[in-house]
């Protein structure tokens, strides 16, 4: 599987200044003294952060200039509009705080965990490897922002996700991938799968062979033994037995206790359809559990709740929905706020960094975390209607917390359904 030279000399360099990195939060790290944590971590940090901040510039003038080369050597080619700055990329973390703010969180996770009893030897080594999480994210998200940025000033480009194998199993089903170029994936910590620039008209020509990953072709390159302990025994036969991988996978996320039941895929567009309004989804473990090893009643029974789709197993999925619209906000171009957005980002190959319309899902829910806990903070409802409750209030703040200090890009906000909001 060929990847283009400039792509994977970016990627092995952002993996030099991570390190780089790392050996420098090391150092500064065993230069704490227990006795007296916030005062010596800031002293160390105050010396480290211009490094840091070096790495992080260093990293986005790699991710600014690798997709020129990585489209040329496709012979795709498309030239900015814009130039990326560098500099704005480094100095700060990329959840918008400081990154003095952002490294400084270690030393207090720290001093919770000895405040529960854990042994101070184990409580600095957890701080250490949460501080080398920080680093590695800040430096790679430097280089992905820049990226993203110049992808953006580029008409018609976007990125195809290849894997670095081993793999998990939901990066696994994004193989092969292509995004907008207001559509960048997320990633789960230490994610180490590549984005590659192309166009999607290189992929529907068949241009981008050699770039497009089946991730069924990444399935049966492991040993059966490496199938189940990545897909579990039942999700890894239910694909040898020619369920669609991506079924298999996504069923996981809506698993109920106990793991026979799962709600993923039950909504109307879900592949379980609305002809099975009302019915149980069976997970591939409750299915080979009834099948009792009957091969026929085991298809049946994978066909009849949504795992094996009339398709087949095609890389990509058996699924619609990739022609380019207006986005989740501009129901089909009738929202003439939305439509206008994202008509104005197409044709200047830049988002508004300001338009929800134009934000990328993970993107918007950051925006609506922050937003809807500054108007706690400022006493109001943030859904405008009703007087603020403190279960409200709570529920905003957990949102703000799982989105916006854990990082969380997959967090669902759920103030608004936990309370009834309207």
């Amino acid at each position: 599987m060929m990847i283009p030279e400039a792509t994977t000399a970016h990627y092995k360099r952002i993996q030099r200044l991570q390190t780089a990195a790392l050996l420098v939060g090391r150092r500064a790290w065993a230069n704490v003294d227990l006795a007296n944590l916030s005062v010596s971590w800031d002293r160390n940090l105050a010396l480290i952060i211009p490094a840091i901040a070096t790495y992080q510039e260093e990293a986005a003038v790699s991710g600014a200039g690798y997709a020129a080369a990585t489209l040329a050597a496709q012979g795709l080619y498309e030239a900015p509009q814009y130039f990326v700055d560098p500099g704005a990329f480094a100095g700060a973390a990329s959840d918008g705080r400081t990154l003095e703010g952002l490294l400084f969180s270690p030393v207090t996770k720290v001093k919770a965990l000895i405040g529960k009893g854990m042994p101070e030897a184990k409580a600095m080594k957890s701080g250490r490897l949460s501080l080398d999480t920080m680093l590695r994210t800040q430096i790679a998200d430097a280089g992905r922002g820049a990226a993203g940025v110049d992808i953006a000033t580029r008409q018609n480009t976007g990125y195809i996700r290849m894997l670095n194998p081993p793999s998990c199993p939901r990066c696994s089903i994004l193989a092969g991938k292509f995004y907008r170029w207001n559509a960048g994936f997320n990633r789960h910590p230490r994610c180490d799968c590549v984005h590659v620039a192309s166009t999607r008209s290189a992929i529907e020509a068949g241009a981008s062979e050699g770039l497009v990953h089946d991730p069924y072709e990444y399935f049966h390159s492991m040993s059966t033994r490496e199938q189940d302990k990545l897909y579990t025994v039942s999700g890894a036969q239910a694909i040898r037995d020619g369920a669609d991988i991506y079924q298999v996978v996504n069923s996981s996320r809506g698993m109920k206790p106990g793991g026979l039941i799962t709600t993923e895929g039950t909504s109307r567009r879900g592949a379980f359809r609305a002809s099975n309004s009302g019915k149980r989804r069976l997970t591939p473990e409750a299915i080979y559990q009834q099948a009792g090893g009957d091969r026929a009643k085991t298809l049946k029974l994978l066909e009849s709740n949504g795992y094996i789709l009339p398709g087949g197993q095609t890389p990509g999925g058996s699924i619609t929905g990739e022609r380019e619209g207006f986005g989740a906000l501009g129901r089909g171009g009738t929202r003439v706020g939305a439509r206008q957005a994202v008509e104005n980002a197409r044709e200047t190959g830049v988002r508004n960094p300001t338009s929800r319309a134009t934000m990328t899902e993970a993107e918007r829910r950051a925006f609506d975390a922050r937003q809807r806990w500054d108007e706690v903070r400022s006493g109001r409802n943030p859904y405008g209607r009703g007087k603020l409750t403190p279960e409200l209030a709570a529920a905003v703040e957990n949102d703000y917390r799982n989105a916006i200090v854990l990082g969380d890009t997959q967090w669902k906000l759920t103030a608004r359904r936990s309370m009834g909001a309207k």
